[in-house]
Parts: structure tokens; sequence; C-alpha cells
């Protein structure tokens, strides 16, 4: 049995309306897991809920209900010197290399704080350590008396995945952490965090919207709309065979490789996200759904198993009913 590294339980992420009673229901009972030296890809539209979900699994923010556990440890019940504790073994690479480092502090200050602050080296073993840390991500030691503002967006992404590993992790959220980059530097980001994978063991939550990166790196997917997991499952079962209408919907609006095909450019789904403060009833999808029924209208769809293989598990009435050939709304609901 697979030793699971992260654990996400029902997490709920609600936040109030300034000068009204609504709240906007970020996230709506998310539960997933990441296995040891395994890679969870998690990939929607802007505004599904993936960052705030991140922000949850490492404790900027605080569930309104739900729990995280990492390696069997529940993160949300710890505070104060518990809780820093237990945050040298998860850690974030953010989108933007840009915003996330110190403009005052050069490279080897933003890195040997880490270290002070989590009380790892001192002295001249801090200063080594900066040294081995920036040797790790291809950069090298002299790169250390560099101020951020010397540094190319791909440099600066490299110095925030040497910050995060500072603390010697064991698990990395990664949250969009190529879109900020040119073209040609993202495959070396990339391959640098695959290698990085391997050579230290490493699991990884990869959060994106672009389904082609997800594919490459991902050992599973989990599909996210509109603050909930819609089909989560082995990449290939999940990125191959969609059996969720928005997951179709995400894998057909990845362009082929292949100048020789045509491809129109058209919209793969009709129509706008709902606003997370007014969440329509039955499917959270149904609105935008060519295949919507009168039970999707009606009846909220669980994430449940297929008998397809890999954990396939998808949220919708459809696609549950042309795989097992019998309907989950119950009669004269």
């Amino acid at each position: 049995m697979e030793e699971l590294m992260l654990t996400a339980t029902d997490l709920v992420k609600q936040y109030p309306v300034r000068g009204g009673d609504e709240v906007v229901h970020a996230l709506a009972g998310v539960s997933l897991t990441v296995g040891d030296g395994e890679t969870l890809g998690i990939v929607g539209e802007s505004g599904c809920g993936k960052s705030t979900l991140a922000k949850l699994l490492v404790r900027l923010e605080d569930p309104t209900s739900g729990t995280v556990e990492l390696d069997g440890v529940d993160l949300t019940a710890l505070r104060g010197p518990a809780l820093r504790r237990q945050r040298r073994h998860i850690q974030m690479l953010f989108q933007d290399p840009y915003s996330s480092l110190n403009p005052r502090l050069r490279v080897g200050q933003a890195l040997g704080e880490v270290l002070a602050v989590h009380r790892l080296a001192d002295g001249r073993q801090r200063e080594r350590r900066v040294g081995e840390l920036l040797e790790m991500v291809g950069l090298g030691a002299a790169f250390a008396a560099r101020y951020p503002h010397e540094l190319s967006g791909g440099q600066r992404q490299r110095v925030g995945i040497a910050r995060a590993l500072a603390v010697e992790p064991r698990v990395l959220l990664l949250d969009e952490p190529v879109s900020a980059l040119d073209v040609s530097v993202r495959a070396e980001i990339m391959n640098l965090l695959v290698d990085l994978r391997r050579d230290l063991g490493l699991s990884y939550v990869f959060i994106s919207h672009d389904v082609a990166m997800v594919r490459h790196i991902s050992d599973r997917v989990a599909v996210m709309y509109l603050g909930r997991v819609v089909e989560i499952g082995d990449w290939k079962s999940v990125l191959d065979n969609p059996r969720h209408p928005y997951t179709a919907a995400l894998c057909a609006a990845v362009p082929a490789p292949n100048p020789e095909l045509s491809q129109p450019i058209e919209a793969t789904v009709a129509g706008e996200v709902p606003d997370p403060a007014a969440p329509p009833a039955g499917c959270p999808f149904h609105p935008r759904c060519p295949l919507a029924q009168d039970a999707c209208r009606r009846l909220d769809p669980a994430l449940l198993p297929l008998p397809l293989g890999s954990g396939h598990q998808v949220a919708c009435h459809v696609a549950t009913e042309q795989v097992t050939g019998r309907s989950l709304a119950p009669s004269g609901s």
C-alpha cells in the first residue's frame, strides 16, 4: 500500500463579501491525497480554486472546515512553534518570481534568512549551505551576491526553488511555477523540477491551467471546477479518456503540435464560470454543459469511482450513467 504524504479531507473555504451577508464559496468540499514521491497535477481555469487550495494545504490560510494531514499529522490543529516545525516539511513555490523575492535582500541573504529562522545553519555553515542550494538549482554560488533585479525571470524562479528546498521539505506545492516565464525558459525549469523530484524523493502538488504541462509532469491529475474536484485519476486515464464534459473541453482546447492539421479557433466550452457567491443548484457545471439533463439541474453529483482502473473518479451524473448503465438520480426526486 502506497504511503500517503499529504491528505486533504472535505476542505471548505468561504470568504465573506464586504458590505453584505453573502459568502464566496472558494472551495466546496475538496478531498485528495498525494503519495510519497508522487506528483498530483491540479488543473482548471482561472477562478476554480486552485490557488486557494494551495494556500490551505500549506496553512497560509485556515480552512472554514475540513482537515489537512501531512505524513499523518493534522496541520489544521497546530499553532505556533508546533506548526512552524511541521511547515519545514511542506513548502510552496509561487507563480510570480518577480514579487516573491524581497528586492532589498541579496540572494544569499534571502536563502540565509530561511536557514536562520529554522535554525538549520549559522556562520560559515550557512554560507556553505547557500552555495550548495544555488548549485542544486543550476545557478552557482556566485549568484549569492546578486539582488533580484539583477536576475532574469528564470533565474529568480530558480532562487525560489532553492529557497523552498532550504528546509529540506518532503512536499512541494508548485502554484503555476512557469506561467510567468518566457516559453524558452519553461522547459528548463520543468526539467529541473523533474530532476529534483527524482534526486530528493519529493512529492509535488503541481497546479496549472496548462493541460499539456500537467500531462508532462504528473502521475495523477485532479480537475477542478468552481471550488470542487470534478474528476481525478491516473494522468493517462483522465487526460486520454476524460469522462467529465469539463475535462473533455479542457483537453480539446490543447492544440495538437501538427501544422498540417486544421485547427479552427473556437470555444470548447460555452458561457462563463458562475458566480462563486451564488453557485447554481445541482451540478455546478450544468449551465455550460452540452450534456446536461434534468437531474444535473437538481442534484449535486458526488465524486464516485468508475470501473476504469487507476482510481478514476468523476462527479457527473451523465458519465456515471454511461459507464455503469444506471442512473444515479433517484426516481421521483
